[in-house]
């Protein structure tokens, strides 16, 4: 028994499907009488094929894709590309790089810890609510409990990455540059409210939204929304504020908060490069430029935060020193531990 494979057009047991959206390969067994092995590796193949066909053939480079099927349309997947290539060029390495610290037992691991962790806890919800399931064929729902745990592991690594920082190791620690980074924070605030949402807010208020993104996929519209308006910008709001009044977690928490800054703006950015170079109809260059800059100063603000910690991670190793709270107190001393008698 043989197996060719054919265009989807041209089998029976699989006609192509209308909404597919382009062309399609299906596996086929040639009728050959079989018995014994040949049998059961016969009914293998054929369900084999009717899990994997029809395959939707990529219009762009002309190749099957791989298993997992996305219900995006051509324009939500150019932004998933940027959005991949980002993960695997700027939060990957981060990870490792943050893992590696952690092992040594410095204090630099858990704070860039933050980056990778709020990254996949931010874009996570997007692969698992943001694709069309009534509108568009695929098979990402096959992919969800992957997705749940890379949103679940997110969430543990940034919990644990601020239960195992002492804000009091965070520098600078002077009041003036605990205001400089709440001024950042505002300005952020700034630039999402202002540059980005508000528009956009304002169509949805409207009553008859209009809005190329929102017409694309307004499930993942409302989504991002959501993400950003119910929990980037006050998270943002609330640490800058507590930078100015001194708390003892505010710094802590601007390293998280500017921790997603430094890499959701350079997905976004690298979403519209993808878009423009595809010739997406839903691209802008005045938009991608705009994301652009905006991606590296945010990128280079966050920079400029965490490079007070770096010399200390690439530095000798240092023995972790416990808290002053973990300290025994000197009249608990032993007499092994150099206490007087």
């Amino acid at each position: 028994m043989s197996t060719r494979i054919e265009p989807a057009s041209t089998t029976a047991d699989h006609p192509p499907r209308p909404d597919a959206g382009g062309d399609e390969i299906a596996v086929v067994a040639d009728d050959q009488p079989t018995t014994g092995w040949r049998t059961r590796y016969r009914r293998g193949a054929d369900r084999a094929a009717e899990m994997l066909a029809p395959v939707r053939r990529d219009r762009r480079i002309g190749v099957a894709p791989a298993v997992g099927d996305y219900r995006y349309s051509d324009s939500f997947t150019n932004q998933g590309i940027g959005l991949d290539a980002v993960a695997l060029a700027g939060a990957v390495p981060i990870a490792i790089l943050a893992g590696w610290l952690v092992h040594r037992g410095h204090l630099a691991g858990p704070v860039l810890a933050f980056i990778p962790a709020t990254f996949a806890t931010y874009m996570a919800p997007q692969y698992i609510v943001g694709p069309d399931y009534l509108g568009l064929p695929g098979n990402n729902e096959r992919f969800f409990v992957f997705h749940l745990a890379l949103f679940i592991t997110g969430i543990a690594a940034t919990v644990l990455a601020w239960r195992s920082i002492d804000p009091a190791q965070l520098r600078p620690s002077t009041d003036n540059s605990d205001r400089r980074r709440s001024l950042v924070l505002f300005g952020v605030v700034a630039l999402i409210l202002g540059g980005r949402w508000l528009a956009g807010i304002i169509d949805l208020l409207g009553g008859d939204p209009n809005s190329i993104d929102y017409l694309e996929n307004p499930t993942a519209y409302v989504l991002i929304r959501v993400l950003d308006l119910g929990i980037i910008v006050p998270a943002a709001i609330v640490t800058a504020f507590a930078l100015r009044r001194h708390r003892p977690w505010a710094r802590t928490a601007t390293y998280a908060v500017i921790g997603w800054f430094a890499l959701v703006p350079a997905a976004v950015a690298a979403m519209a490069i993808v878009m423009t170079a595809n010739n997406d109809p839903n691209a802008s260059t005045a938009a991608t430029v705009t994301f652009v800059v905006a991606a590296a100063a945010l990128t280079v603000a966050a920079a400029a935060l965490y490079r007070p910690i770096l010399p200390r991670a690439i530095g000798p190793h240092r023995p972790h020193q416990p808290r002053a709270a973990e300290r025994p107190a000197p009249d608990r001393l032993t007499t092994e531990q150099g206490a007087t008698p």
